[in-house]
């Protein structure tokens, strides 16, 4: 029985999804009502975050709201206990933009004279083993601009670290992962939400039998091998943008990132159907991926 649900509403779902016509989700349920298991063997600790920003670009933009909720995890990957919920805004100097207002539900009277405490999210985020977000390669940007002590740092990507589709989700988005995975909906589009949504979402049990957090950790922290397109000729980029190449506009190069079983496949189809003949490669360790 979930107890942040009254019996008789609880009783009136499991009668209508017990039906094959029907599925329900349920509202997220408070972190701490979440059901967790007793721990195995060696347990660390990661911080779960997520940042609302006034743009996409961490060179000119503000954070305005940063989340943060640590959890601890056991030699398996799962979650074992989930610390308290922080969560600061802050002003930027100037209005938002329409578009963040209607996103964020913030406005400019919410964000008035506030300010995140540094000097408690910068002991959150060090004194954790690794940093946990949906969208890791944003939020990374900000966080490492923000607090560069902390570069370095292992962080794990929810939406990249696991193969959702492998596991039978097309969606990738927070929120119908939530519903499609966890069975849960969530109505606010705010940091301390997201954060929420997330760990729900991570205590979950995927098809495989393995806890989400648990293949997530498994698969970051396996060394990749970033393979730049070095010297690619101009018209083939749209062979590499349709095997999912990203342009890096710093190095003017496009680069995939693949498992080292991989590698050489890819440096055979980048000289076969790409005319480059001499990539370069880096392995890349949960310490350097994610960024760009």
């Amino acid at each position: 029985m979930r107890q942040w649900l009254s019996p008789d509403t609880e009783r009136a779902a499991a009668l209508l999804e017990a039906h094959p016509d029907y599925r329900i989700l349920r509202s997220l349920p408070p972190p701490d009502l979440l059901p967790l298991p007793e721990p195995e063997g060696r347990v660390r600790t990661a911080a779960i975050i997520d940042t609302e920003t006034t743009s996409l670009d961490p060179a000119t933009g503000h954070i305005i709201e940063l989340a943060i909720c640590p959890v601890s995890f056991d030699a398996r990957g799962r979650i074992v206990g989930i610390g308290p919920m922080h969560d600061w805004l802050e002003d930027p100097g100037y209005a938002l933009p329409p578009e963040i207002v209607r996103l964020t539900g913030l406005t400019d009277a919410d964000l008035a004279g506030r300010r995140i405490d540094d000097a408690a999210a910068l002991e959150l985020l060090s004194s954790t083993d690794l940093i946990i977000a949906h969208h890791a390669s944003f939020d990374a940007a900000w966080v490492e601009r923000r607090y560069p002590s902390i570069a370095g740092k292992p962080w794990v990507c929810s939406l990249k670290d696991i193969d959702w589709r492998s596991h039978g989700y097309e969606g990738r988005q927070l929120g119908a992962l939530l519903g499609d995975v966890a069975g849960f909906f969530n109505t606010r589009h705010r940091a301390d939400a997201d954060v929420a949504a997330l760990v729900a979402l991570l205590t979950t049990t995927l098809p495989s039998g393995r806890a989400a957090c648990s293949e997530m950790l498994l698969s970051a922290q396996h060394p990749t091998v970033r393979v730049m397109a070095s010297g690619a000729p101009f018209e083939v980029k749209d062979r590499l943008k349709a095997r999912h190449y990203r342009w890096d506009p710093k190095l003017r190069c496009w680069w995939t990132e693949v498992t080292r079983a991989m590698a050489d496949d890819e440096r055979a189809w980048l000289a076969r159907e790409a005319h480059c003949h001499h990539p370069t490669l880096r392995e890349i360790t949960w310490h350097q991926r994610h960024r760009s």
